[in-house]
């Protein structure tokens, strides 16, 4: 197990140390001639996008949180009704040890 920890460790070094590398040893004029080549495309610039498309972004994000929204409570709601049923018939009229007074 530990060997699985320090491999990890190793790796996450290495991949630190050669973004590190990449950010500060590469010439300037190779990182002007990507850029302009399209390659690390659209970094940096403003997306030119209009209010209806926002909108539309705005609105489909809050479809999926109503969505999950209301799948955890019909996942709730059907587990609730499992216990339910899972009591013993005592408790369920309110006879039993686990009855509230």
């Amino acid at each position: 197990m530990e060997l699985v920890v320090v491999a990890a460790i190793v790796a996450v070094s290495f991949g630190a140390a050669a973004t590190w590398l990449l950010a500060t040893r590469l010439p300037e004029r190779w990182l002007e001639k990507n850029a302009s080549e399209g390659r690390y495309a659209h970094l940096g610039m403003q997306e030119a996008s209009t209010d209806e498309a926002d909108t539309r972004r705005i609105q489909a994000r809050n479809d999926t949180r109503r969505v999950r929204r209301e799948r955890v409570r019909a996942r709730l709601q059907t587990a609730a009704r499992m216990m339910r049923a899972l009591r013993p018939a005592a408790t369920r009229q309110g006879r039993g040890p686990a009855a509230r007074p």
